[in-house]
């Protein structure tokens, strides 16, 4: 049995999961409504397209487990997806972003000069070609470095409690 105040942090990460993912869902199903698709009707199109949709079930699939008292293999999954939310990048004409929730970004433009900024999205994931390959800019997320720290002391009072 597990203390009030744990189940309140756990119960924090799960709603954190499940509301991120469904706020991602939601923008994702409306860029693609109002995205010209036709351009996109190749394989890597298909994949960029489906890719989202995969990446915020996952993370809903990891709050719903937290949520079914199944703690330890719910937050093996919310420490899979903090992972994937860590670093985005724009190198070499490849763009990769995951966002589930929030992201609060220091960003590091690296192409002509060092550069250095903050960043604030809301649930996204985005992967693309750039046809710019000059482009080097690197992403860490911040408030996921917070998130992975607070998931592994919840996870490691889980472990002390069963």
């Amino acid at each position: 049995m597990l203390d009030k105040r744990l189940e309140k942090k756990i119960n924090f990460i799960e709603i954190y999961q499940i509301i991120g993912g469904v706020i991602g869902f939601l923008f994702t199903f409306y860029l693609l409504l109002t995205t010209d698709l036709s351009k996109y009707q190749n394989g890597i199109g298909y994949f960029s397209m489906l890719t989202p949709f995969l990446f915020f079930g996952f993370c809903i699939f990891s709050g719903i487990l937290l949520n079914k008292k199944n703690y330890v293999q719910g937050l093996k999954l919310v420490f899979i997806s903090l992972l994937m939310q860590l670093i985005a990048f724009d190198v070499f004409g490849l763009f990769y972003s995951a966002i589930n929730g929030i992201g609060v970004n220091l960003t590091l433009n690296l192409t002509n000069d060092v550069i250095a900024g903050f960043d604030f999205y809301p649930s996204q994931f985005l992967l693309a070609l750039n046809s710019n390959n000059a482009i080097f800019i690197v992403k860490i997320n911040l408030f996921t470095i917070a998130m992975l720290f607070y998931t592994a002391k919840v996870f490691q009072k889980i472990k002390q409690s069963l």
